[in-house]
This record gives C-alpha cells, sequence and structure tokens, in this order.
C-alpha cells in the first residue's frame, strides 16, 4: 500500500532505507523526543532490524511506511501504526522526519492521510500517541490533526538517565473529518 500526497510519498521500507535510518538516528536535534526505541541505529545491520520490524507490523493490522519526496524516492522520514489492540479497535502512531523536513507541512499531510486510512480501511475506533511532553513540534503536528491532549504520564519512561512524562493524545473515529 503506497499513499501519493502532493510531491510525497509513503510507501513500504526496502533494504535501500537502511542508510536513511542511520542518518535520522544520527541527528540529534531530531531524535531529541524521540525515546530509546530505534533511535540507536548505526549499522547496516541496525537499520535491517529496523526495516524488518516496520514491515512486519503490516502482518497485525499495523505498519510503518517511508516518507520520500517521489521523484527522488529516497528515506526523509518514516511513520506508522504499531501496538494494534484487536479487542480494543486501537493502536498508537509514531513518526519522525529529518530535520530539514520539519515544518514544512510534509508531517501534517502524512498523518491526515495515515489517520483516514486507519479508520476507514484497518477499521480502527482510536488512534493515540505517547509523546515526550517537551517536542512541542509533535504535539502542535497532532493538534492539527484533530488529536486531542488527554493528559500526562508523569515519570512514564526512563531516558538518558532521567525519568521523563509522556503526554497521551488520541483521536477517534467519531471525530475524525475527511
Amino acid at each position: 500500500m503506497e499513499f501519493i500526497l502532493d510531491s510525497y510519498k509513503l510507501r513500504r521500507p526496502g533494504i535501500n532505507d537502511a542508510e536513511g535510518f542511520i542518518e535520522i538516528c544520527s541527528e540529534k536535534e531530531t531524535m531529541k523526543y524521540y525515546g530509546t526505541e530505534g533511535s540507536q541505529i548505526k549499522t547496516i545491520n541496525e537499520a535491517i532490524e529496523q526495516i524488518n520490524w516496520c514491515n512486519s507490523l503490516f502482518d497485525n493490522n499495523s505498519g510503518r511506511w517511508i516518507i520520500t519526496e517521489i521523484e527522488k524516492d529516497e528515506y526523509i522520514g518514516d511513520i506508522g501504526f504499531h501496538n494494534f489492540q484487536q479487542n480494543h479497535n486501537k493502536a498508537e502512531i509514531g513518526f519522525r522526519i529529518k530535520q530539514s523536513y520539519q515544518r514544512k507541512g510534509i508531517m501534517t499531510k502524512c498523518i491526515k492521510e495515515l489517520v483516514r486510512y486507519g479508520f476507514q480501511t484497518l477499521n480502527y475506533n482510536r488512534i493515540e500517541a505517547q509523546v515526550d511532553s517537551r517536542n512541542e513540534g509533535s504535539k502542535k503536528v497532532l493538534s492539527n490533526n484533530n488529536f486531542k491532549c488527554e493528559g500526562l504520564l508523569r515519570e512514564y519512561e526512563y531516558e538518558n538517565d532521567d525519568y521523563i512524562d509522556i503526554n497521551i493524545y488520541s483521536i477517534l473515529r467519531k471525530e475524525f473529518v475527511v
């Protein structure tokens, strides 16, 4: 399943995306609030493990897509669903994009398209996001897509020798506007 969004595309990950995963993980500012899972990719083998994980999600009513410019078809970011819970028809969305592509509206479009797909095709009732409470950019892009902040999970994760707070955001199928 591919999605075309103006001059950008979402597509399944392939082996050619390995360098892109390594590059984004080396961007300190981009990864500052990302968390530890999938953020320490430094070798081709680690990148291939990440690509395999992304593709394995498609077997469980989820998936992780690569964001590319249509003309170049090179990794600039990734976005997708994970932690699908069938008995509750809900999943978590996660995303990241290289710093040079941030604040251009790309992620807003990608989230909107995947939320539509999640509700209309995957039959989700709820899509949620866990966001480092310091990550103003992610909170803004979620709010721009009609996600609601439900609250704060205090000292919810331990990263870089410190406990961090997490904001929980969600959107429900009945709140989604095409």
